[in-house]
């Protein structure tokens, strides 16, 4: 009997027209992104050594198609195929004729159960089949590796294969059991509960196993599994089903395997006899209420009827609160609210900033948190009730009885729509309740009610057209599971074909916001606001007029053509109605008009692979001018005007250049802003010295001018420019945030330079070679004697004189770098006038705000905070910081340069701070908001360090400044890093910065992965962030602890003294490595070469550890291996001999004075062979030991390194490392919470 079951619900199952459509909807998506991963689409090109069609590529196509909003769409599609495939004869009511022929329950059960969840791979399998042949288009090229068919059909089981078994096997036994697809649906929410939850847990190092276990799909297992792999192990390796994944794939598999157990030994034929129902309603509820509710033959009879508009208005919103009555009181609603509200509670924990530092849980935080949270449980409250309420009465076999109503169809749809807006507005208040709950709960009582009622009108529009889209779905399609599935088709699969197209006009992008900015408390919704209203009233008319279209086609009576309900219902589709659909369209055309006036016209949009061609094009036509030596920037006198309402600013200035080359010059190169959106006003672009202009080009920014007179030797001539900045109307999807209503920020690059500019050109090679280019270095050789005449900084100065005078609003204060000469007010506008009395590199910013302002002085130094009222929280730590920084970098480097230090607050466009001479703009985002935890010395405080380091860019970055070359990144950036480390570790102590140690090694180890081109040694680094940054912070830390604090502060202090405030030709990363050889003694020599000249990575584990207990003392045995590794720049490792010396480490009780434990024995080892066994003597019980426990050095797997002595460390397998490339696995951290 199950092969007859199976047989017959396998082929009806691959007839229904729903199979295909879905199987094709995935073929599809597959070839479009196979496609367009190599490069079939005229898009724009980026650089990747990955290739597309690995092991581990295929794994992160598949689980990338399972989770987050996708799991609606892929929950949708299971419901509809493996959840109904019992509950259907229930649903039909044909399960009275089926159980009563001779079947077998085993028969009938699995032969359902396993047609479906055929059907299911089958349709799931088109994203695998589709990306496939679509990445054949890319053979013959880098993009692909051998086509090896187990890199496609691995993924495909372990995930594919396991998820459709494991979510499949849920549904089908929720439903089988409840009878209801209710249920399957809830399920859908708990899975996107569990995405959302991972990807929060997956923030914190600390909790990486957790968010890994709770992902049913396996995304969150297969990134930890191989976070840490580089390009060539990507490439080569494949995907293996071990450690967390596997234990991932086996709880999952378990539970899956669980429900279809249960759900068999609880069916049985006769369960669908009787009533299933959750919760059970009490018998005489109905009665009485209908008892209550009797009216007299003479009240009925005396009924005065009334079909006036007033009366036809108050029956619109009777019926509407009849609606969401009948939506919020369904147990779904009910579940859904409450699991959103525990997932918001849980979420906000993970409100998180820099370094898992904790944001305090101001209102709008709390209101963007709620309403990002929101936005994903209303698409499923929106689709799911859509749905319901357009089919209810139909399911419920009243449809004839609402028929024949005196009701309109306009009101029975738009009762409908005005329903479910209430439901909307409920779940908002019901979320702003719960999120002021969690501000009281965390000892937080600034609430702000405006700024969540702000948040949900601001939302609103969205969520209106997403009703009236569903609804209007729903009524023209004939079957609800099709209706949910195209009624998020849009939301979900639109965005991704238009990622892969490039396609982003707000016109057609689905109810899209146009240009919008995070909220910021400086600056509101900012300048966007009246364009986000305009693109949501043309979604909104063009909702309206879809909605107008269906009541054509509402459904009354039992007639299920289009054609045949048009025929029933357009003769309640009267003349006003008629007025009112044409009024929508035509206002959604006029309204549509005036957008894309806004967007093509007044503001040229472009896509990137036109903006690749005008690059292209610049190169082509003006390469031949970076061979013209050109004069420097010498001095600088502006005088800017900003217009904080209009968004606009105009800058008036003299720039004096000189001729330091050693003949003449007679022709000058010109760059200013180009004017590729047509927003600048040019008035005037001349040299004092008469000449010719060769050509001038608006469009890139770049105009020749011939000298009548060359320009000698050690002359200068002086440079007038004035132009202005003038939005007019708004962009497709970006907007300006240079100058904003409050916290404006704009730096010099907005003001002409000299020279060609070869930023200008593509710097993708991959995007190069189509063009017909050559290779572009990211940076020049480290000696290269041509560009080491330029600094990193700049190509057209050196140390400037400057002056600038600049005005603002009457109420803001307007601040440049310098020194304030005078303020007063002028014509209801506000100036100031700052002058440098030092020089300075041309590298400086302009800000304007209403801000308040915090004082404080260290020595002579004043310190000046500005910052937005109510942003008070972390200001004192940043003075602190600032003392501490300023304290020790004169004490150990060389006096500070400046007379003063400022703070200036910007808006959260950005999240990063930025040392400018004497003036440091710091977002709102990275600092002002983060919560400190004083009481916590092992968490991170975010505000003190982010300060330390851009105070000591004072010194590296504006007295010791690199060239223009590989490595110049190392002498500003991670000297930063480790100056802001000391200054961190006197300030709360050596074991603090295990923490941070650990999260800058796990995120130069996960940067790693993402190279594109090849990686480099630190010294030769490329602006690549993850080595300057992360990768720096470990190996000076590392330095320091081996040479010692006071040797390396002497180097460094050597090294500036010899190279700051450099002319020509400036200083390379090689001098400074040159001096720490000859200042290390040779018994270190190896740690430049490991740390600086290469890439090399450490293997370090713990193998044994045992104590016994001998009189009061403790005899302590440790059995430690070491290995290391030397990696290429595509990321395959070798191993090399050993011959190091490593910390090794016996740990006592943890405290908050010793987060870690008490050190008993800490000391340094001489790893001259792979394993070493050490015996200590301690005199207190030892709890945990091991190497390197403070991650000093490179480790790929730090979790091996400190074990307990409770039990036994896991055993490490250092030549399946080695075969595998090398490989890391994880970092984590136990603070001791």
């Amino acid at each position: 009997m199950f092969k007859e079951l199976f047989s017959f619900e396998l082929r009806n199952g691959f007839k229904k027209w729903s199979t295909q459509i879905y199987f094709l909807v995935f073929l599809t998506l597959g070839v479009l992104v196979g496609l367009g991963t190599t490069g079939a689409f005229d898009t724009s090109t980026s650089d990747s050594i990955l290739t597309k069609n690995s092991s581990l590529a295929i794994a992160r196509l598949i689980v990338g198609m399972s989770g987050n909003i996708m799991v609606l769409i892929n929950g949708i599609m299971m419901i509809s195929i493996m959840a109904t495939a019992i509950q259907k004869d229930y649903a039909y009511n044909f399960h009275g004729l089926l159980y009563t022929t001779p079947i077998t329950k085993s028969g009938y059960f699995f032969g359902r159960f396993l047609a479906n969840f055929l059907i299911s791979i089958y349709v799931f399998s088109g994203i695998l089949i589709g990306y496939f042949f679509g990445t054949l288009y890319g053979l013959g090229t880098s993009q692909l590796g051998p086509i090896n068919i187990i890199n496609f059909l691995w993924p495909f089981l372990i995930f594919t294969v396991a998820n459709t078994l494991i979510i499949g096997s849920i549904f089908f036994a929720l439903t089988t059991i409840t009878r209801s697809t209710l249920a399957s649906y809830l399920f859908c929410v708990i899975l996107l509960l569990l995405s959302i939850l991972s990807d929060s847990i997956l923030s914190d190092i600390e909790n990486k196993d957790l968010a890994s276990l709770l992902d049913p799909f396996g995304n969150f297992a297969l990134r930890q599994t191989t976070e840490y792999w580089t390009p060539y192990e990507q490439n080569e390796n494949t995907v293996p089903l071990s450690g967390i994944l596997l234990w991932n794939r086996l709880v999952w598999l378990g539970i899956a395997v669980l429900c279809v157990g249960i759900t068999y030994f609880k069916f049985d034929f006769n369960q669908f006899l009787q009533p299933f129902s959750l919760f059970k309603k009490k018998k005489n509820a109905l009665v009485e209420t209908y008892t209550n509710s009797e009216k007299s033959l003479q009240e009925i009879l005396n009924v005065q009827k009334d079909f006036g508009w007033i009366a036809k208005l108050k029956e619109l919103f009777y019926l509407s609160f009849f609606e969401v009555k009948r939506i919020v009181y369904t147990p779904f609603f009910g579940i859904i609210a409450f699991i959103f509200g525990v997932l918001l509670i849980v979420i906000s924990n993970y409100m998180k900033s820099m370094y898992d530092a904790e944001s305090i849980p101001v209102t709008f935080l709390m209101a963007e948190l709620a309403e990002e949270g929101l936005s994903f449980f209303l698409l499923l409250l929106i689709v799911f009730f859509a749905g319901n309420i357009v089919w209810r009465e139909r399911e419920n076999k009243i449809d004839e009885l609402i028929g024949v109503s005196t009701v309109s169809n306009f009101n029975l749809l738009f009762s409908k729509f005005l329903g479910m807006v209430w439901m909307v507005i409920i779940m908002q208040i019901f979320s702003n309740l719960i999120c002021i709950g969690i501000q009281f709960y965390k000892g937080f009582y600034d609430i702000e009610p405006l700024t969540y009622l702000k948040f949900n009108l601001y939302h609103l529009p969205y969520y209106l057209v997403l009703i009236g889209f569903s609804l209007f779905i729903q009524l023209i399609v004939n079957n609800k599971y099709f209706g949910f599935f195209l009624a998020i088709f849009p939301v979900v699969f639109l965005p991704i074909l238009y990622d892969y197209l490039e396609m982003n006009g707000i016109l057609y992008s689905f109810n899209s916001n146009g240009p919008t900015l995070p909220y910021s408390a400086l600056n509101g919704f900012g300048q966007v606001l009246y364009s986000y209203f305009i693109v949501k009233s043309y979604w909104i008319l063009m909702m309206l007029f879809l909605l107008f279209i269906a009541l054509l086609v509402f459904p009354r009576g039992k007639e299920k053509g289009l054609s045949k309900k048009y025929l029933l219902s357009k003769t309640s589709f009267k003349s006003k109605h008629k007025a009112l659909l044409f009024l929508f369209l035509f206002a959604t055309v006029g309204l549509g008009g005036y957008i894309y006036y806004n967007t093509h016209i007044l503001n040229k949009s472009y896509t990137e692979v036109e903006m690749e061609k005008m690059r292209v094009d610049y190169e082509k036509k003006y390469k031949y001018l970076e061979k013209i030596d050109q004069p420097r920037i010498v001095s600088s006198d502006l005088k800017i005007d900003i217009f904080p309402e209009k968004s606009g600013w105009s800058v008036e200035g003299i720039y004096y250049i000189k001729n330091k080359h050693q003949k003449p010059i007679d022709s000058i190169i010109l760059k200013y802003p180009n004017n590729l959106d047509g927003h600048y006003t040019y008035k005037k672009m001349q040299l004092a010295s008469p000449g010719k202009d060769i050509f001038n080009d608006e469009k890139v920014g770049l105009k020749l001018v011939k000298l009548n007179q060359p320009l000698q030797p050690g002359d200068s001539v002086a440079l007038n420019f004035q132009y202005a900045f003038e939005p007019k109307g708004f962009a497709n999807s970006e907007t300006e945030t240079d100058v904003v209503g409050n916290g404006s920020f704009f730096n010099s690059n907005n003001l002409p330079g000299l020279g060609y500019s070869a930023d200008a050109e593509l710097s993708e090679n991959s995007a190069r070679k189509k063009y017909g280019l050559k290779p572009k270095p990211r940076l020049a050789k480290v000696n290269d004697t041509k560009a080491r005449m330029n600094n990193f900084i700049s190509n057209d100065s050196d140390w400037i004189r400057f002056q600038t005078q600049i005005s603002t609003d009457n109420d803001q204060i307007a601040i440049a770098p310098g020194y304030l000469q005078k303020e007063w007010k002028a014509n209801d506008r506000r100036y100031f006038t700052y002058k440098m009395d030092s020089p300075i590199l041309n590298f400086y910013a302009f800000l304007s705000g209403d801000y308040q302002v915090k004082k404080s002085k260290w020595n002579n130094v004043n310190i000046e905070v500005y910052y937005q009222k109510g942003h008070e929280y972390n200001l004192d730590r940043m003075i602190s910081s600032i003392q501490n920084s300023l304290n020790y970098y004169t004490k150990n480097f060389a006096p500070y340069q400046h007379k003063q230090v400022r703070i200036i607050e910007f808006p959260r466009y950005a999240s990063f701070a930025q040392s400018f001479p004497n003036t440091i703009p710091y977002s709102e985002d990275i600092g002002f908001l983060t919560k400190i935890e004083p009481d916590k010395p092992q968490k991170i405080d975010v505000p003190f360090y982010v300060t330390a380091h851009e105070v000591a860019h004072q010194w590296w970055g504006h007295q010791v400044v690199g060239a223009n070359v590989q490595g110049s990144a190392m002498l500003s950036e991670t000297f930063s890093q480790y100056s802001a480390l000391m200054v961190m570790e006197h300030e709360y102590g050596a074991p603090a910065m295990k923490k941070f140690l650990s999260y800058e090694l796990d995120k130069y180890l996960q940067g790693r992965t993402r190279e594109t081109k090849n990686e480099m040694p630190l010294m030769l680094i490329e602006n690549q962030s993850y080595i300057h940054y992360n990768k720096g912070s470990v190996v000076m830390y590392a330095l320091k602890d081996y040479l010692g604090e006071a040797k390396l502060n002497s180097i460094l202090k050597k090294y500036l003294e010899q190279t700051k405030f450099q002319e020509p030709p400036y200083t390379n990363s090689v001098e400074f490595v040159n001096l720490l050889k000859k200042e290390t003694p040779d018994s270190l020599q190896y740690l430049i070469k490991d740390l600086f000249e290469t890439i090399t990575l450490n293997e370090n584990y713990l193998k044994d550890l045992s104590y016994k207990k001998v009189g009061k003392q403790f005899e302590v045995k440790l059995t430690v291996g070491s290995a290391k590794y030397r990696v290429d720049g595509k990321g395959k490792s070798k191993k090399i001999p050993v011959n190091d010396y490593v910390d090794i480490g016996v740990f006592g009780q943890k405290s908050k004075k010793f987060p870690e434990g008490k050190e008993l024995i800490f000391q340094k080892v001489k790893m001259d062979k792979p394993e070493k066994t050490f015996a200590f003597v301690v005199n207190e019980e030892p709890l945990q030991a091991g190497i390197d426990p403070y991650a000093k050095l490179i480790d790929r797997n730090m979790d091996n390194n400190v074990h307990d002595f409770k039990s036994k460390p896991e055993k490490v397998n250092l030549d399946a490392d080695e075969k595998s490339g090398g490989a890391g696995v994880k970092v984590t951290v136990n603070t001791g919470d």
